[in-house]
């Protein structure tokens, strides 16, 4: 099973006044053993403590230990060998007027033998009309890649250590 990402499912929503979408990546490590992930997002509007606008910001390592997104890799911390690792996000945005957020994604996993990686990268956009209607609501995969030399690619600007 070689590392590599799979987006499972990318479902819209729409409740308690919020709207996006719940998204479920896969991914197949080798070994699990110290593995590594950067889940790094860029925002227009940011929405944790510790997010700066339009700055690619690892929320792995700024959250992971208070979002349930990071439940299956916390979980499996301990496991070694081949482990599927399944993260489920719902990313969000109030539906009130002129509500809008473009959304980057760009994730990066280092599988235990320091070698094989794996990145997922999409993008999500939501908007509301001056009334708060839903005007738009994509979530979609821009790319997804793998390799074996212990380079993974950042976003131009970002550095992971």
């Amino acid at each position: 099973m070689p590392i590599a990402f799979e987006l499972v499912s990318v479902v819209p929503y729409r409740e308690d006044g919020q709207f996006g979408h719940r998204f479920t990546l896969r991914l197949a490590l080798e070994e699990r053993d110290n593995a590594r992930l950067n889940w790094i997002e860029r925002t227009d509007r940011p929405y944790v403590e510790g997010m700066e606008p339009d700055t690619w910001t690892d929320l792995f390592q700024l959250v992971h230990g208070q979002s349930r997104v990071f439940n299956g890799w916390n979980e499996s911390q301990d496991d070694s060998g081949a482990t599927l690792v399944t993260f489920v996000d719902p990313p969000s945005i109030r539906e009130e007027p002129y509500a809008r957020r473009t959304l980057q994604f760009w994730i990066v996993a280092l599988d235990g033998n320091g070698e094989d990686w794996a990145v997922w990268q999409g993008i999500q956009q939501l908007a509301c009309s001056d009334t708060g209607a839903i005007v738009t609501q994509t979530l979609e995969q821009t790319g997804r890649d793998h390799g074996d030399d212990g380079e993974p690619p950042y976003p131009e600007g970002f550095s992971p250590y």
